[in-house]
Formats: C-alpha cells, structure tokens, sequence
C-alpha cells in the first residue's frame, strides 16, 4: 500500500474531501495565487479567472505532479486549524498498488479505467483532437471509420479526457445501439437528447412535413430549452450514426446541432459523433475535427508498450519489447481490437505490474 498522496486517484472519496475542505477553507482567488507560490510553483501557470472549484483541481493536480501535494496540505493545515481533522484523513488514505499506471498528460494514457484494466492502442490523431476540444475550444469532433475498427472504443479515451477534474466538464453519452430497441427515430433520439440533459423531452413531429424541416424545428425547440441550463462545459457524444436502425432524419438533426454548436447557440459545449455522413454545414468543416479510423498493425502495440515504459520510467530493451508484441499478436488478430486490447492490457499488468521487478 501506498500513500494516497504520493498516487493520487483524482476521482476518489478521498480527493473529494480534499477538494471540498480545500474550497471550504480558501475561495478568494488571490489566497489562493498565494498558496501557489508559497509551495514554490510559478502562478503564471494557470488561467486565474475561474471559481476556486474549479481551480483547486488544479492546483492539487500540479502540487502532486510536483511533489508538494503533502506540502500544500500540511500549508492549509498550520494556517486553518480547523482543516486538520479531514486533511489527516486525506493524509492517512492508502491505496493498493493496483493502479501503478499513470501518465502526466492523461491524451497520452494507454492503459485507463478501474485498476488500468482497459488498453488504449493508437489514436494519435483522436488524442490530438481531444486536445483541441479541451484546450482550444473547437466545438464538433466526428470519428469514421469501418464497423470493428473501434469508433464506439473511442468512448473510453474520450470518457478519461471528459472526466479530468481540471476540465470540471459534464460528459453525457448516447448510444444508437443501447438506448433504442428497434429504430432510431427523430423524436425518440430528441426525447433522450433532451432528457439526459434534464430538460423538458416532449417532442412532437407532424408527420406531413418534411424530414429535413422537422429537424429543424426540433432542434430549435431544443436550443431554446438548453438555454435553461447552467452554463457550464458539457461534452456530448452520440454514437453509432452509421447503425441501420439510425432513420435519415436524426442525422439531420445531428448536422444542425453540430451547426448550432459551432454557432454558439448551445454554449460551452462539445459535440463528438461517429458514424455520421459528414453533411456538416460549411461553417462547421471549417472548425470540425475528424479522425478516420485505420486498421491497427504491429507498429501500434510496440507503441502501445514503448509508451507504458516511458510513462512509469521503466527500461524495455528491445528484446522484451519484441517479445511482449509478439505475446499479444500471436494470443489476439489484430483486426479485433476487444481481443487485442484484453491481451495487450494482461501483457502489460504481466510485465510491468507491482511485484513484477521486470
């Protein structure tokens, strides 16, 4: 077991109470530029004009990133006495060595999820355009690609980024294949849309009008209701547009919601969709971020294990390194990447897990 500090998992009870006494403690921003300093990181660093719950995330983030995660405690601690009860806690949490993997940049991740049971091979184009949904504001990512080729995968790397305590982000998710029974219809797809979102979900479609018009218009009915809601960063994903069951008209209304994104009608929020056409609008293709999905090969798991060494500071001589690629090509077809992912994430956990001195 290993002190919670010294491996923090950010998304735990435990940097809950952290981050709640912390934000209880101090919430003026200058507090907490100065606490930033005193432990010796430079405040030029981080974008300031923010809510202290959102920049504690940060903070602790770089402290830990830093080694000062203890320090930044113990500093809260000696000037607000009344702390030490829940940051002792904080301070006394263990976790087990089950999570070993981490990486400072979580695009990079290539093992994620509970106890980094889930591998990640490739998508260095799909880390990329995350970046950019995250940092740069661009508002529409669509992921294409053949069926199997690990569009609907792509939710994990997506979920990882999302789910960042520094981003402070809502991730929603809707999938073509496990929300509907049968058919994929505009007003069932709207109800759900507008439902997840905790908005009024009841829509009507005349069916004497146009398919492409009552898109339209049910978009619009959802625009307006969406201007209802906190304004906060949202990600929405929609996937399996390209599933049979999906009726013509939720890709229109698809396209327009992408339109209204780009248009800043549905603020601070992102749009990431695979399987669609790529009907966009021209204002849209001109901010869209695509990513084409390509068969893997035997480059990307000796990617996929070069990296891992690399993020935990490990040697991996070549000739391991060939033979943990050849393990998992010769146990799993490249071309399926559930199987291929299982075998390259035992391989890793094998190698360079606790205990495991490899």
């Amino acid at each position: 077991m290993t002190r919670w500090i010294d491996d923090p998992k950010w998304h735990d009870a435990t940097a809950r109470l952290l981050h709640k006494t912390l934000g209880d403690a101090y919430y003026r921003v200058d507090d907490l530029i100065e606490i930033y300093t005193t432990v010796g990181l430079p405040p030029q660093e981080i974008h300031w004009d923010q809510k202290a719950g959102a920049l504690w995330p940060v903070i602790t983030r770089d402290c830990a990133d830093a080694g000062k995660l203890g320090e930044l405690i113990d500093l809260v601690k000696c000037r607000k006495p009344a702390t030490a009860g829940a940051l002792d806690t904080v301070l006394a949490a263990r976790v087990s060595g089950a999570n070993w993997y981490s990486s400072a940049d979580r695009h990079l991740s290539h093992l994620l999820g509970p106890g980094c049971a889930r591998a990640l091979l490739d998508r260095r184009e799909l880390r990329a355009h995350l970046r950019d949904l995250a940092e740069y504001d661009y508002p529409v990512l669509s992921i294409t690609g053949e069926p199997g080729s690990g569009k609907s995968y792509s939710r994990h790397l997506i979920g990882h980024i999302a789910n960042d305590p520094a981003l402070v982000c809502d991730f929603l998710i809707i999938d073509m294949e496990d929300e509907f029974y049968d058919r994929v219809e505009l007003a069932g797809f709207m109800t759900i849309l507008a439902t997840r979102l905790g908005l009024a979900a009841n829509f009507e479609v005349d069916p004497h009008t146009e398919e492409s018009r009552q898109a339209r218009e049910l978009v619009n009915i959802f625009v307006g209701r969406y201007a209802q809601l906190p304004r906060r960063l949202r990600w929405i994903f929609v996937d399996g547009l390209d599933r049979p069951t999906v009726q013509p008209a939720v890709r229109i209304a698809v396209a327009q919601l992408a339109k209204e994104v780009e248009a800043g009608q549905l603020p601070k929020t992102r749009l990431i969709v695979t399987g669609h056409p790529g009907d966009f609008s021209p204002a849209v293709l001109e901010v869209l971020r695509h990513e084409e999905l390509a068969d893997l090969t035997w480059a990307h798991v000796h990617g996929f294990f070069r990296g891992i060494a690399q993020h935990i500071g490990r040697e991996l001589p070549e000739q391991h390194l060939a033979e943990l690629v050849d393990r998992v090509v010769a146990e799993a077809d490249l071309t399926d990447l559930r199987l291929l992912g299982a075998a390259a994430s035992r391989a890793a956990h094998a190698h360079f897990g606790p205990g495991t001195g490899s």
